[in-house]
Order: structure tokens, then C-alpha cells, then sequence
């Protein structure tokens, strides 16, 4: 078998595991077997990737049957580095097929243990930029590490990560319950919102509507299909929680928000940055690009708050968050999800989905709905305007670089 065929394989492999879109690994793989000299076509799906590679009549063609990937951003950077050194030459194809099969023995992951800080950072930081006082950051922080607990729980027992999204809710609905009972009122929303945010299916409502507008029709839909079943999940145990409390639990949602200081501003986004790059894997040395990707949406996203474009800020956020990634992977050499995804998951409207979940079991049909559509019309707007910043400034997801130093 022709070496890079096996490379291309493990390159896809490694892609998928390492939790990149469906269209990103479509489109990297074609532009990396285009780079190496290889015809070859792509169809992934985000449980399923087959590749063709040879002549029209004469391919030979691989499939291979995977798990959804978790987004580890250090394992997108180490193949990077792994395509670097195969194309200056440092490595041969084999070589490179090797190191490709040995990522996990090289970085085997973080231990379980560091989600209950990471849920508890993201968690404390959502809190403060939503306008939560005192009450709702204690009540956020305490959901983020029962959900980092839970996390760590579900990834030694296969029966905790099946029912693990309908646990966080559940549990996260007692904490705000229990602490508004003993302590006093908070704003349930924000609470829980902030508390289970790395939860919530917006990124993934993003990537799926993303993947239905480049025409990825079966890897949209089937997203789509996981996004409904995560809301329902949350939703379940939410309502389970309901049912022990009691729906007066809502009421509280009427606790007003706080404005922001710009120094909590700032330490807001360093607790997020944090929390995010230990959630998603990130190296040390990356964690300045997690940082700016989570600063330039939160800063994008204030100020258009408070202008006359309110309306599409959505849209205007996707546009300058993508623009700011793809000049980082053209100028700075750093893979575009390093400083794309951080971003995508500051932007992404899961609260208003999970919101509309809330109102549905309480009966509040109209407004459930409404937000619902808000979530849907919110990612759509983020979709235009990722779309938009890759037309105008064009970057590949792998610092793929073509040329004729092949061996």
C-alpha cells in the first residue's frame, strides 16, 4: 500500500478523535491528499469517515467506524506539528504514521479529575458576565464542580456518562433549590445557565447549522438529531428536579442582574480562558490564544451589545472572532481552532436553548418557542458570519503548506 495512503488514514483517524467538524475533516483531509500528491476522496460523518484513494476504477477504499470526538485542541496542535516535520523533510511517511498512532501514548489527556476546577472556572467567569451577583456566582460555582464531579465520575463508568447530562441538570436544579431555601433569592437562570454552560448544545447547533449550509447534509442532520436529544436529556432532569422542589423553584428568575465592572470584566475572561483550556486540552503555551479568542468575543460581544447593531451581533461577533482565528493560522502559524473554537463557545446561544426546555415543562408553551427561535436565528447568524470571515480571509484548518520536499 502506498505509504501516504496509510498517513492520509491515520491523519483522519486522529482528526475525528481529536473533535473537529465533520466538514473541517472533509475539507483538510482533500487539501492535505491534494498537498502530498494523493487523489483520494473524503465522506465523514461524525461517527463514520470513509476515504477512496487511487484512480477513478482503481481505488482502494478504507472505513472506519468511530466514537464522536471530545475537541482536544493539543492533540489538533501535535499533527500539526506531525504534517510540519513531515513536510520539511525531519520524518518520512512511515514515520509519520508511526507518531500518528502513538498521539495518545505521547499524551495520554489531562486526568479526569481537572474538569471539577475547569467547570468550576467557566462556571464562576459565565456567572460574572451575565450580570450575576454574589448569590448566583456561589450558586454557579458550586453546579460547575458537582458537574466537573459528575464528569469525572462518567469517565470511569459507562453508566454515569450515559445519563450524565440528565444527573447535571438534575443536581444543578437541587443546588439553586437548596440554596434559595437556606440562603436567599437568586436568579435561577443565570445560575444554572452559568453552571452547566460547557454542557449546553450551542456549539454543537452551531456546527451542525455550519455543516448544513456547506451542503454536509447528513452530518447536519444527524447533529442536529444529538442537540435535540442533549436539551431533552437536561430537560429531564431539570423537570425531575421540579417535580421534588416544586415549580416555584422559576420565581426566583426574577432576581435582577448586576452591572459589570470592567475588572471583573477582565477576571471574568481569565477564569473562562482558564477553565476553557483545560476542558479542551490546551497546551500551556496556547493558553495566550485561548485567552484572546475568550477576550475578543467577550469584548466584541459587549460592545455591540450597547450599540445601534445590537440587532445582528451575533453576526457582526462571528465575523470578527472568525476574521481574528484565520489572520492567526495565515500569519501566526497557529491552527485555526486554537483561537476559533474558545471563541465559538463564549458566542454560542445554548442558554437560550436550555431556557426554552425550562418554559416547555413549566408550561410556558409561547416562550419556549419564542426562545427557541432566538436560539435557532442566533446560530444561524453566527453560521453567516463564520461563513463570511473564511471568504474574505481564507485559512485551512491545518497549517497545510504544499510543495515538493516529500520522501
Amino acid at each position: 500500500m502506498d505509504p501516504r495512503e496509510t498517513f492520509l488514514a491515520g491523519m483522519a483517524r486522529e482528526l475525528h478523535r481529536a473533535g473537529m467538524a465533520t466538514d473541517a475533516i472533509e475539507r483538510s483531509l482533500t487539501e492535505l491528499a491534494r498537498a502530498i500528491g494523493l487523489e483520494a476522496q473524503i465522506f465523514a460523518l461524525p461517527t463514520y469517515i470513509t476515504i477512496a484513494a487511487g484512480p477513478t476504477w482503481e481505488q482502494r477504499v478504507v472505513m472506519m467506524r468511530l466514537e464522536p470526538g471530545r475537541v482536544s485542541l493539543r492533540k489538533i496542535a501535535l499533527l500539526n506539528e506531525i504534517y510540519a516535520d513531515l513536510h520539511s523533510g525531519r520524518i518520512d511517511y512511515r514515520q509519520a504514521t508511526t507518531l500518528l498512532g502513538e498521539v495518545d501514548k505521547r499524551w495520554p489527556g489531562l486526568h479526569p479529575l481537572w474538569e471539577i476546577p475547569a467547570m468550576m472556572l467557566v462556571a464562576l467567569g459565565i456567572a460574572v458576565v451575565l450580570g450575576g451577583g454574589r448569590n448566583e456566582i456561589v450558586v454557579a460555582s458550586a453546579i460547575g464542580l458537582c458537574c466537573g464531579a459528575l464528569g469525572a465520575l462518567a469517565a470511569r463508568s459507562a453508566v454515569v456518562a450515559r445519563l450524565f447530562d440528565v444527573a447535571a441538570a438534575f443536581v444543578a436544579t437541587l443546588i439553586v433549590a437548596a440554596f434559595t431555601h437556606f440562603v436567599g433569592p437568586v436568579n435561577v437562570y443565570v445560575a444554572i445557565v452559568a453552571g452547566i454552560v460547557v454542557l449546553l448544545p450551542g456549539y454543537s447547533l452551531t456546527l451542525a447549522l455550519h455543516e448544513l449550509a456547506n451542503d454536509f447534509l447528513v452530518a447536519g442532520v444527524s447533529r442536529l438529531g444529538k442537540v435535540a436529544a442533549v436539551l431533552l436529556a437536561l430537560g429531564c432532569g431539570a423537570f425531575l428536579a421540579l417535580a421534588i422542589v416544586g415549580p416555584k423553584l422559576l420565581a426566583g428568575s426574577t432576581v435582577a442582574t448586576h452591572p459589570v465592572s470592567a475588572t471583573l470584566w477582565i477576571v471574568a475572561a481569565l477564569a473562562i480562558a482558564t477553565g476553557l483550556s483545560i476542558d479542551l486540552d490546551a497546551r500551556l503555551r496556547d493558553f495566550v490564544w485561548v485567552f484572546a479568542s475568550c477576550f475578543v468575543a467577550l469584548l466584541v460581544e459587549h460592545l455591540i451589545g450597547d450599540s445601534s447593531v445590537r440587532a445582528v451581533a451575533p453576526f457582526v461577533s462571528a465575523l470578527l472572532c472568525g476574521a481574528v482565528a484565520n489572520l492567526g493560522a495565515r500569519l501566526l502559524r497557529v491552527p485555526q481552532a486554537i483561537m476559533l473554537v474558545p471563541a465559538l463557545l463564549v458566542l454560542v446561544p445554548g442558554s437560550l436553548s436550555y431556557q426554552s426546555v425550562l418554559f416547555a415543562f413549566s408550561a410556558h408553551v409561547d416562550s419556549a418557542l419564542t426562545l427557541a427561535g432566538n436560539a435557532i436565528f442566533t446560530a444561524i447568524q453566527l453560521v453567516a458570519g463564520l461563513l463570511l470571515a473564511q471568504l474574505l480571509i481564507p485559512a485551512a484548518n491545518l497549517r497545510l503548506r504544499p510543495g515538493n520536499r516529500w520522501r
